[in-house]
């Protein structure tokens, strides 16, 4: 075996193990069924992922469920603070508390009512806009979800089409710092799955869809875990820094965009914001993902054209 593939198989099993994590936070993490998965010794396991991620196990556990648990608190006003810890895989709610306030220097219940507030003041805001809020009471009360027309800021205007999704086999390159405006760095990574994936036959547009997964929302300074991903058949799979996982389908507001990668992020704010409460519908913990649909060096304006992909259910 070459250095290069060594390498590529040590990112391949350490990729099956994060799927693993991000699948399964609500369930016990052994240290032995990790190791297990990435066929590693337990010996050695912990430090090997520890030298690839540039975390331990325990960080990357605990991180990925405070993730999870800072969604709920965003998105899921229904559940209560208990509910969320056992949901987000937190044995108790104390020791929910305790590692909440050690990540945001903030306790949860408290960091929902910051939300809150903030959601009313963007309300309070926008309070003249009323033809804005007529729309909306409208397509509420109607029921009416297919093609959805909302009146933004700036004349502009967000489309929302309610889908059902089939589930997509994708292999990806997976990115666990890379800041949500980095183009140029997404860019490499779309080269890099093609320059994998055209010799092998796997690409085939407009058949083949390339998309983004966002893993996790931003930090404070626009850091986000994402993979970028091609759809393939069902029998491929990865290998190496190529990993392979199914994208699950099902029930989606789906926002058809012809714009910058910027006012993408402030597209998913005002849908989050905006239309989920007055629509509803709350965010479904599935993967969120981009459907890119055109080159945007070949654009005019070099625009990005996508379908924005949020998993939904109802309230």
């Amino acid at each position: 075996m070459t250095k290069e593939q060594s390498i590529n198989e040590y990112f391949f099993r350490i990729n099956k193990v994060i799927d693993y994590i991000k699948a399964h936070l609500d369930e016990d993490l052994s240290l032995e069924k990790l190791s297990e998965i990435s066929t590693f010794s337990k010996f050695h396991f912990h430090r090997i992922f520890k030298a690839l991620t540039g975390q331990t196990v325990n960080n990357f556990i605990r991180n990925a469920r405070i993730e999870r648990s800072v969604f709920y608190l965003n998105h899921d006003p229904s559940s209560t603070i208990a509910d969320i810890a056992f949901r987000s895989g937190f044995s108790n709610q104390a020791s929910f508390y305790r590692t909440f306030k050690d990540i945001h220097q903030i306790k949860p219940t408290d960091f929902r009512d910051h939300k809150r507030k903030e959601n009313s003041k963007i309300c309070e805001k926008d309070s003249n806009n009323r033809n804005l809020q007529e729309q909306i009471q409208s397509y509420l009360a109607t029921r009416i979800y297919n093609l959805k027309e909302i009146n933004m800021d700036k004349g502009k205007s967000i489309q929302i089409e309610i889908k059902d999704l089939s589930e997509l086999h994708v292999v990806y390159i997976r990115n666990l710092s890379i800041h949500m405006h980095d183009s140029e760095t997404f860019g490499k990574m779309i080269e890099a799955l093609l320059k994998w994936a055209l010799p092998k036959g796997l690409v085939n547009f407009p058949e083949t869809k390339v998309l983004t997964v966002y893993r996790s929302n931003p930090n404070d300074k626009g850091i986000i875990q994402a993979d970028v991903c091609l759809t393939v058949p069902d029998e491929i799979e990865g290998e190496g820094i190529i990993g392979k996982t199914i994208l699950t389908g099902g029930k989606y507001a789906v926002i058809h965009k012809e714009a910058t990668l910027a006012e993408c992020f402030t597209t998913w704010d005002y849908v989050f914001k905006e239309w989920f409460p007055s629509n509803g519908y709350q965010p479904d913990n599935r993967n969120f993902y981009i459907n890119h649909l055109n080159e945007p060096e070949k654009h005019p304006q070099k625009l990005h054209i996508f379908d924005m992909c949020i998993p939904i259910r109802e309230l």
